[in-house]
């Protein structure tokens, strides 16, 4: 995450904040307010991204699947380490993906309280996470029919093996 260093004092704030956290004196300057625009708009694909990447993950029962996976893994005290360092690197767990989706859309909800615009895109958003949190609760229904039809399955398999065995088969 990017932070705006205080002229006064030299201490790193949050980029959401105008006034420095520290000293208390005032940490806009003119030649911010550009970068400041440039970073609002990084901060929207942010978002944008995060939720693209949450909703590409609770539409499909494997995906959803693994990415819980990968945060049991990663809570280990050895494996983790070891899936940290080889293969986690580029994947996404579950609740990273969500904790970004959030992260980016409180700061995005903070700074919209001063554009119309602005809280526009924060409106989509949220009715965008909304809906893939539906999708998840869909795609969580689906696995629990999948593994009861496997059991039901597995339980006619065996009765039927039965039924042989009695008959002589």
């Amino acid at each position: 995450m990017n932070y705006r260093e205080c002229v006064n004092c030299g201490a790193e704030n949050e980029l959401l904040v105008s006034n420095c956290a520290y000293c208390g004196s005032s940490i806009i300057q003119d030649e911010f307010v550009e970068q400041e625009s440039d970073e609002l708009e990084d901060l929207i694909q942010d978002c944008g991204m995060w939720i693209a990447r949450f909703e590409g993950m609770v539409s499909d029962m494997n995906t959803l699947s693994s990415a819980k996976q990968i945060d049991s893994m990663r809570s280990t005290p050895i494996f983790g380490a070891v899936f940290a360092k080889t293969i986690g690197r580029n994947t996404f767990s579950y609740s990273e993906t969500l904790g970004n989706v959030y992260k980016a859309l409180d700061l995005l909800e903070v700074k919209s309280s001063n554009s119309s615009i602005l809280r526009e895109h924060v409106s989509l958003f949220k009715k965008r996470l909304e809906k893939a949190k539906r999708q998840e609760s869909k795609t969580k229904k689906r696995q629990v029919l999948v593994i009861l039809s496997l059991v039901g399955s597995l339980i006619l398999f065996i009765a039927f093996c039965l039924f042989m065995a009695s008959l002589g088969y």
